[in-house]
């Protein structure tokens, strides 16, 4: 029918199998990043084995570009950005047309790759049916559509002629409610998505994630994080932002096969672990390379932490401060927007990622789900501030207890609760 055929047009782009040996892993480089020490490289997460290069399952090769498709979408909006072009929230973040235009993309991709993997997802199409709303979904249709035919110039012209096809305002509407009404559970396969997660760090050209989990059986197994203005190298200590610097980076994980990073516009990083076409530094051109959280910092006094913007609803700016400074940290706080917070942890730039939201507002599975594959792969911890799990199979809502926090080792973790618990955060 017509919506299979518009997806396939979008999927139809899906990396060619590659045909010839890229980058192979190489021997450790005197000018290697500090995330890439050989412990670091060979044995990021305590479940690896000695084999770096593993092959991912198709659901990845999928989850990979379906965000890379949809970044696309997001640098190609987040330049022409009007104001009109916001919408307001509940929970007091601004929607962008992009917002809408990258769900579409990455649930056409995944309900024509995958069709019996159910979809959870941030936005609804109710803010862009009715003759009110038609300019919004105008615009939101004509983004999606541009990506359709972006994807159809990179792949092999078909025989017999046929030209791609593109999508319908009412098909549009209908592939973003996919996943804008789902809920999650405990039995079967599922996709967690925020198609822009930190629409504030977009909206002011800062950090933004395009954020994609699998969860199986109420398990999350893998998460890509799409950051397309994250730099493709750890920022320096001391550092207090990360600056934006496009082409960004794609991090990836799966249960048991480690965190990998690759450039945000890599075709097929999954299939170049596979195949073993990887590197140990960062500055390779087109690298897709393993990452680690720093697993040296134990202690306060060393450690680095990461909080949210001030213009955030989640900051908690004074909580952050006095937690840390007890903590014996000396480091000034990154300020960083969105799930590239997680991509920040998982290859060592910061130690620590605190969130202590106010207690009416209610975390929600898409904010974190991706990013908690991708940390807790590269050997990082993640809970809520009590010491407990993060569920992400007991609806759209997360349960949680004193905020949420990640750190990069147990030892860290584990005097990070203490503190918070010391400070009555759990109370607050």
């Amino acid at each position: 029918g017509r919506r299979a055929m518009a997806s396939a047009s979008l999927l139809a782009s899906t990396i060619p199998r590659p045909t010839a040996p890229g980058v192979s892993a190489r021997r450790r480089s005197p000018n290697r990043p500090r995330m890439l020490a050989p412990s670091a490289v060979v044995e990021a997460s305590p479940r690896d084995g000695d084999d770096v290069t593993r092959h991912f399952p198709d659901e990845m090769r999928s989850a990979c570009e379906a965000v890379r498709l949809a970044s696309i979408v997001c640098v190609e909006t987040q330049r022409t950005l009007t104001s009109g072009e916001k919408v307001s929230k509940s929970d007091d973040s601004p929607v962008t047309v992009a917002d809408f235009a990258a769900q579409c993309i990455v649930t056409s991709v995944l309900r024509e790759s995958h069709p019996d993997i159910q979809m959870v997802a941030e936005e609804s199409a109710d803010d862009l049916r009715g003759e009110a709303n038609a300019p919004l979904l105008d615009r939101v249709t004509s983004l999606v559509n541009k990506v359709i035919l972006r994807a159809d110039s990179e792949k092999e012209k078909p025989e017999d002629g046929s030209m791609v096809r593109l999508m319908f305002n009412e098909e549009v509407a209908d592939a973003i409610d996919r996943g804008g009404k789902t809920d999650p559970s405990r039995s079967g396969k599922y996709w967690i998505l925020d198609p822009i997660d930190g629409t504030k760090g977009f909206i002011n050209k800062r950090q933004y994630a395009i954020a994609l989990a699998l969860m199986d059986d109420g398990e999350i197994v893998g998460g890509v994080l799409g950051c397309p203005n994250m730099p493709s190298e750890p920022i320096p200590p001391g550092s207090t932002e990360i600056p934006s610097e496009p082409p960004g980076v794609v991090f990836f994980a799966f249960k048991d096969k480690g965190a990998w990073t690759a450039p945000m516009t890599h075709r097929d990083p999954t299939g170049a672990v596979g195949d073993g076409r990887v590197t140990f530094r960062a500055t390779d051109e087109g690298a897709v390379m393993r990452i680690a959280t720093d697993a040296t910092h134990t202690h306060g006094r060393d450690a680095s932490y990461m909080e949210s913007w001030g213009d955030s609803i989640v900051a908690a700016h004074d909580a952050t401060r006095e937690l840390t400074q007890r903590m014996g940290v000396v480091n000034p706080p990154v300020r960083i927007d969105s799930m590239a917070k997680y991509g920040a942890l998982a290859r060592g730039d910061t130690d620590m990622y605190l969130r202590f939201p106010p207690k009416t507002y209610r975390e929600k599975v898409w904010d974190h789900a991706a990013g908690a594959a991708v940390v807790t792969e590269a050997g990082g911890i993640i809970t809520d501030g009590a010491g407990n799990g993060l569920d992400f199979a007991n609806g759209r809502f997360l349960d949680i207890e004193g905020g949420i926090v990640a750190s990069s080792t147990a030892e860290l973790h584990e005097k990070l609760l203490k503190q918070i618990e010391a400070q009555g955060l759990l109370e607050k």
